[in-house]
């Protein structure tokens, strides 16, 4: 099975199907986050817990620069994903911070959205 993505909300709900994402009923209101890439443009991604973060765009070098945005992080970061879009595991480079995060997804299995939505995967990015 293969879906496609056409959007951050549409990414969200198939990494929701999947992972199933805390929301506000668990106590999480996850804000969107943002990544500053090449020139200060400004990609938006969301959060699915406090660990699991994903991002889409139309530009694949605005995914492209996010990308590497993570690669910089000392600890490895888990990412699969697509030239449109990607989704990470920043639970080892999060770890270290304050205190062990208290929304998590069900479910952390990267390999499942690689599958299910196209993509590739590695246990680092690589830019």
């Amino acid at each position: 099975m293969s879906d496609s993505v056409g959007s951050l909300d549409e990414l969200f709900e198939a990494v929701d199907e999947r992972l199933d994402c805390p929301g506000p009923s668990d106590g999480f209101f996850g804000e969107d986050h943002y990544f500053m890439v090449g020139g200060g443009a400004q990609l938006v991604g969301r959060l699915c817990g406090e660990t699991m973060v994903m991002a889409w765009s139309d530009d694949p070098s605005m995914i492209q620069g996010a990308r590497e945005l993570l690669s910089s992080s000392v600890a490895p970061v888990p990412v699969v994903g697509t030239a449109e879009w990607f989704v990470a595991d920043m639970t080892e480079a999060r770890e270290g911070g304050t205190g062990v995060p208290k929304h998590q997804a069900a479910s952390k299995d990267l390999g499942r959205i690689a599958a299910d939505l196209g993509a590739v995967g590695s246990n680092r990015v690589i830019p």
